[in-house]
């Protein structure tokens, strides 16, 4: 990509303030300057009423439109390109508990698909949800496919995936769980705590052994009790661990969001969609892995009422925060920029600066996504109304 663009727009948002009225050059897929616009500005693109923000990260994605997480390269691709609407410019596919054969397959698509040339979101790399989860807090997860820890199956997928298996969740209770963390993190391989129940103690030896995040909060883990706070109470008091959010307003009330945010600050707080296949399709049924799953008013369950999923995207998340919440825009686009890239350790997105990326997404006053430019280069553009 690495394309060339002068935009200009009513507001920028940066990591330290608001330019009012202003141009973004992006030189190379690179943000070259950030001014105050001048009456003469050559712009490429004009939005004049546009709300300049970082694109945004989602590093919990099932699916899209369609497309699932799997083993083909094409399908990866079709959620990339499809979830630039949404205002999204770097995602990591997530998959759900399976065998190891389709795990390696799912590897094997993820670093195709980074490499292929496309016009939509960046391909961060691929984010295991599972197998390695804690049968009683599954969720949607396929209790069959679920075991313990298995330090050779890891070494195998990360193989598969030549470099790019960027997130594992697991249950720091298992068997060979402290292990397996050890040896992801000694791969760069970034690990969270999702579908467990463990305890306060356990949580804590997890963090203190390298699991950075926790896996949608509250969702998929034991309640909090004041004798007995458990991975949640551990993942709130935590200074090094970023609390996943599902701001659907389905999965979370709005208070939790609010108690989460006054617990950790929203610098340790990051959006996630969560999102499976039936996203942006009509209400009716669905697959998510193996599971079947009907979509009713927006909300994904399973047969017995289980959440399975959601289909929510990330600019939904942003105005839920924002309008919903009574959380400020900056402080939201934040929450879904910002801190995942820092999360997941990239350093060149995830702000508006000089030197980073070209990852630029356009809000309307509503919002709601204008334009989205990757690298530098404008994959969306919503035509006018």
């Amino acid at each position: 990509m690495a394309a060339s663009e002068t935009l200009a727009v009513g507001r920028v948002l940066t990591p330290h303030t608001t330019i009012e009225d202003a141009v973004l050059a992006i030189e190379d897929g690179r943000i070259a300057a950030i001014e105050e616009r001048v009456d003469d500005a050559d712009a490429t693109l004009s939005f004049p009423d546009g709300i300049a923000v970082p694109g945004f990260v989602d590093t919990h994605v099932h699916g899209y439109a369609g497309h699932s997480v799997c083993g083909d390269p094409d399908a990866l691709v079709g959620i990339a390109e499809g979830v630039v609407g949404t205002g999204v410019t770097t995602l990591f596919p997530t998959t759900v508990s399976e065998s190891r054969s389709v795990l390696v397959a799912a590897a094997e698509a993820t670093a195709t698909a980074v490499e292929r040339d496309h016009d939509g979101a960046a391909v961060g790399g691929l984010h295991l949800e599972g197998p390695y989860l804690d049968p009683d807090q599954r969720g949607a997860q396929d209790p069959d496919a679920l075991c313990d820890p298995d330090v050779d199956e890891l070494r195998a997928i990360a193989d598969a995936a030549d470099g790019t298996l960027s997130r594992i969740t697991l249950a720091p209770e298992l068997s060979g769980a402290m292990e397996l963390v050890r040896t992801a993190r000694g791969r760069d391989i970034v690990v969270s705590a999702g579908h467990t129940a463990a305890d306060y103690d356990t949580a804590s030896r997890a963090f203190d052994a390298g699991v950075s995040i926790a896996t949608h909060l509250y969702n998929g883990m034991g309640a909090f009790h004041h004798r007995e706070p458990g991975i949640l109470g551990a993942a709130l008091v935590r200074e090094d661990v970023t609390a996943e959010l599902i701001a659907d307003l389905i999965h979370l009330h709005p208070a939790a969001i609010e108690l989460a945010l006054a617990a950790k600050g929203p610098e340790r707080c990051m959006l996630v969609t969560d999102a499976i296949a039936a996203t942006e399709l009509p209400d009716g049924e669905y697959e998510i892995g193996d599971l079947d799953v009907v979509v009713e008013d927006g909300e994904s369950r399973l047969a017995d009422g289980t959440l399975a999923g959601s289909t929510l995207t990330m600019d939904a998340a942003v105005r839920n925060l924002v309008q919903s919440v009574g959380v400020g825009l900056p402080t939201a686009v934040r929450m879904a920029s910002t801190v995942p890239a820092r999360a997941m350790g990239l350093q060149d997105r995830g702000r508006l600066a000089p030197g980073l990326r070209g990852d630029v997404t356009v809000l309307d006053p509503d919002l709601r996504v204008r334009a989205t430019l990757v690298d530098g280069e404008v994959v969306h553009e919503r035509g006018d109304d």
